[in-house]
Parts: structure tokens; sequence; C-alpha cells
């Protein structure tokens, strides 16, 4: 090779060396962080339930020490997040509370808050799809495994949205007798610039979020450096000190291109939440199990008013919790911060443990 050629390839030999420290130099940070910010929890029994013929959802069991005589408890998770966003820390953690009242908590992890997607699931997830296997057959499987003839249903943000298209649909009524639903909109509204540019993208491209990517590459400074982008997710005035950290690096997962891109669209378009192409609202007519809606103050992707619209629809016995200062709570709360939030344990556990306990 003549010394003209060699020096033509040089910018790009340095170029891709360049390239590969950067790489190299982010899996070491996102790996150190990752390590170093993690706080495992241990749970008395974990199942990997078949669903959909060659997928699987997960669930994770504490049992009390002493088991009342209620049905046991089924919590679902929200989008990006996966069962640690309702077991956060031993010491703030909504199913933990439940359980050291007696009660039998399971916790879902969706399809989509695996970590071991496969190319497939990353990019065939939707919402339906959750809603047509996996919260019916987690359901099945805890009423199978306890015995029990029902259930109490929590769901939190796209948790309490599966609940709206499953119930009476894919779950029979019957199966469900106390429902919590925790900033889960009735109605999607755009929260980023850009929504219909990406709902338009969405025909033809559905891309993955790597939510979980971008959470730990950021998360050893969550607690210092506060952005607009936070208070999207919650109210960062409103969390315990060092809990975002361990949040963001347990809690978070990706989000399936297909599932991501039915939230762009619903909201590019109406708002409106469906289930095989269907409004999952007018279903609500028929559900008839006491409810109990909490909304926070300051939640920018489940507004009290999109809660509201899901209230109304709701045909049992319901209630309506907003989680502002002007309730006479401590802190406008945000989305995540309703289970992550300082006070979170006293205004937020108790009266969900308080509407549990009551009798069908």
């Amino acid at each position: 090779m003549t010394a003209s050629a060699t020096g033509a390839w040089t910018p790009w030999l340095v170029s891709l060396g360049a390239l590969a420290v950067l790489l190299l130099a982010t899996w070491a940070h996102v790996a150190f962080w990752r390590r170093k910010l993690s706080l495992p929890l241990t749970y008395d029994e974990e199942l990997r339930v078949p669903v959909d013929g060659n997928s699987w959802c997960e669930l994770r069991r504490l049992k009390p020490a002493t088991p009342s005589a209620l049905p046991p408890v089924l919590m679902v998770h929200g989008i990006a997040i996966n069962h640690r966003n309702i077991d956060a820390r031993e010491d703030v953690s909504l199913a933990r509370a439940m359980r050291d009242t007696g009660r039998d908590v399971w916790l879902l992890t969706l399809r989509s808050g695996r970590r071991d997607l496969t190319w497939r699931e990353r990019h065939s997830i939707d919402f339906t799809t959750l809603a047509q296997h996996d919260i019916p057959q987690a359901i099945t499987t805890v009423l199978a495994k306890t015995g029990a003839k029902q259930l109490d249903y929590l769901g939190f943000s796209m948790g309490g949205m599966l609940a709206y298209a499953a119930f009476g649909r894919t779950v029979p009524l019957e199966q469900i007798r106390r429902v919590v639903i925790m900033g889960s909109p009735g109605i999607v509204g755009a929260v980023l610039p850009g929504t219909k540019i990406a709902a338009q993208i969405g025909r033809v491209w559905k891309p993955i979020v790597p939510s979980r990517l971008f959470t730990s590459l950021f998360a050893f400074v969550a607690e210092i450096v506060v952005t607009p982008l936070q208070h999207l997710f919650l109210n960062p005035h409103n969390n315990l000190p060092g809990l975002l950290h361990t949040f963001m690096i347990d809690a978070t997962a990706d989000i399936p291109g297909p599932l991501g891109m039915n939230m762009v669209q619903w909201a590019a378009k109406d708002g409106v939440v469906r289930f095989a192409g269907e409004p999952v609202l007018p279903g609500l007519a028929q559900v008839h199990a006491p409810v109990l809606f909490l909304a926070g103050g300051a939640d920018k992707l489940g507004t009290p008013k999109s809660l509201r619209a899901a209230y109304e629809a709701w045909a049992g016995p319901k209630q309506f919790i907003l989680l502002a200062k002007s309730a006479g709570f401590s802190a406008d709360y945000g989305h995540m911060d309703m289970v992550t939030g300082p006070q979170a344990p006293a205004e937020v556990f108790q009266p969900i443990i308080r509407f549990f306990a009551e009798p069908t």
C-alpha cells in the first residue's frame, strides 16, 4: 500500500478507534452503575407463566406470615417498567406493606417488562396482546395456586389500562373482587412534542425504545440534575433520597415497538384506548366490582382528568382520591412518586390497604 493510500485510510481508522473506545466506555459506565446502584430483593416464589403459545410472563409471590381470610392481591406495573415499580425497596413497597397486613401478594411482570425479550417479542408485543393473554393467564394462575375464586387487582398506569381492556372481555368479571387504579389514563394525551409525526412514522416503522439503557446511563446524576423530562414521569421533589437511583436501575424496562406505537398513535388521534381496535371505556359499564382511583395532582402521564374519564365509565361503587396539596396531602404527587414518595407509605399505601380490607 502506498503512502498516499495509507494516509487516505488514516482518518477512517482513527474514527473507528474512537468509536470503539466510546462504546467500550459506555458499556463500562453502564455496567458499573448497574452493579453499584441495584438493590436485589427476594421473593417467596417466582414463576414463569406460559402465555400465547411461545412466550411467558412472570409472577413473584410475597406470602404473609399470618394469612388473612381475604383473597390474594395481584399487582400489575406500567409501561417501560417491571414489577419493581410497585416493590422498589423493602421500606418503600406497596407490595410488602400489603403483605404485612396478611395478604397473599402476587407481582406480575408483563412480557413487556421482561429483561430477556427475544428480537421477535420486541417487535410483536402490543397492548392487545398483553390484555388478551398476560392478564387473564396471570389471574388464572394466581387463583389456581391459591385456591381462591376471586382476587383483588391493583393496576399502576398501563396496569390499570389493561384492566379497562381485559375485564369482561378476556377476564371473567366474577374473578375480580375489588380494584385499585393508580395513575391509569382512560384517555391518552400527547405528552411530548412531535407525537403526530411519530405516529405517522409508526405506520411503517415501530422502533424499540431503549428505556433501560437511557436510565442506566443517567441514574447516577438523577437526584443532582433535575430536567424537564423528569417532571414528566414524577415530581422530582417528592422522592426519598437515593431511591430514584435504585428505581431507575431496577424498575425500568425497554418498550417493545408495537406497544410504544399503540400509545403514540392513540395520543395522536383522539386519545381513545383501544383493544383489538375497539374503545375500551364503554366496556366498564359492565364492571360492577368496587374500585378506588388514585390520581396525582402533578401527574402528567395519568392526569386527574384522564382518570376521570375511566372513573365516570365505571359502573360499580367507586371512589376517587386526588393526591394533591389542595386535597390535604403533603405534596402534589407525580406519576412514579405515588409509590416512591417519602409520605407514600402513609398517604397512598394506607388508603389502598384499607380499601382492599373491606368485605365483599
